[in-house]
């Protein structure tokens, strides 16, 4: 295992009102060290979930099932105060809200340089430098106006920006990087994307990328999974998924980018229960069969580089 993160028969469900509603079903998948994996999927797929869930951020009304490895420890079995050792020193996170993740009472400053005097012990006045230069990199003009300015006085654009920036400042060993390109236009998306490879290339080189851009997954990453309501329905290298996808569903996600004519994948047929077996693609598939949806559909390996959860390979 080392310096991968492996996570096995990962189960999630979240309890409210009475109601049990399952975000993660049996994943198992492979993280690999010095590599960039790219979790794709439509919102409520259970991406977020699956990234929070290896920090172990998940709120109380979670109930997880499974492990994860990394340096040969089970992170679902560590402590509060375990689990604190290994955020941002270890894995750090660039997190998806950031009007939820910035403090709107403490100054933007206060909050970039307080994670390096904490976790890297570095002397509070060279903190707040290297802060600075950080938002330099990620094309703040005036880095010394915005560290004395707090986040409602920012856009969304550059709260993204600057959650970014609290994530890869520390050069932890992992990144989980989850929309850091969201709500911002063609030419940030473009620094962000210069900004991440940077990071991959000053040590920060195992990251997990989150996200619905799939020409950002193409151009920055090694690998790609591709979950479906909590199902993982296909992985392998971006070259061997974009190229040559299997699942009718990740054919489906890549006929709707724009470059290939903004193609909808099908909605659910009205009035047909969702099963509890078969593949959950079932209701929306143009190539289902009967089999499909209540066999159980495990994975196949249909090349060296690449798997698939579906019955047109079983």
């Amino acid at each position: 295992m080392g310096e991968n993160i492996e996570i096995r028969n990962l189960n999630v469900r979240f309890s409210t009102n009475g109601k049990t509603i399952q975000a993660l079903r049996d994943v198992n998948l492979i993280f690999r060290e010095k590599k960039i994996t790219a979790l794709i999927g439509e919102s409520g797929s259970g991406k977020s979930v699956l990234g929070m869930s290896i920090l172990k951020l998940l709120p109380a009304t979670a109930e997880v099932e499974g492990s994860c490895f990394y340096r040969n420890r089970n992170l679902y079995e560590l402590s509060e105060k375990e689990i604190c050792k290994i955020r941002c020193r270890e894995i750090s996170l660039i997190p998806q809200n950031p009007l939820m993740s910035l403090n709107p009472v403490l100054k933007i400053g206060r909050q970039l340089a307080e994670p390096l005097w904490t976790h890297l012990k570095v002397p509070r006045k060279d903190a707040w430098k290297a802060a600075e230069e950080n938002l330099e990199k990620f094309s703040f003009r005036n880095p010394k106006v915005v560290m004395n300015q707090y986040s409602f006085q920012m856009s969304g654009g550059m709260n993204q920006r600057i959650v970014s920036c609290m994530g890869l400042e520390c050069g932890s060993s992992w990144v989980i990087a989850d929309e850091p390109t969201k709500g911002l236009d063609s030419i940030l998306r473009r620094q962000v994307y210069e900004v991440l490879c940077q990071a991959r290339s000053d040590g920060s080189s195992s990251m997990i990328l989150i996200t619905h851009d799939l020409q950002l997954a193409r151009k920055l990453c090694d690998y790609m999974a591709v979950l479906y309501q909590g199902h993982l329905v296909e992985q392998g290298t971006v070259q061997a998924v974009m190229e040559h996808p299997c699942h009718p569903y990740t054919r489906g996600l890549l006929n709707a980018m724009p470059a290939r004519g903004m193609h909808s994948i099908p909605l659910a047929v009205k009035g047909q229960k969702r099963e509890d077996s078969g593949c959950p693609f079932y209701s929306r598939c143009q190539e289902a069969s009967l089999r499909c949806r209540k066999a159980d559909i495990m994975e196949c390996a249909v090349s060296p580089d690449q798997s698939v959860r579906c019955m047109n390979y079983a």
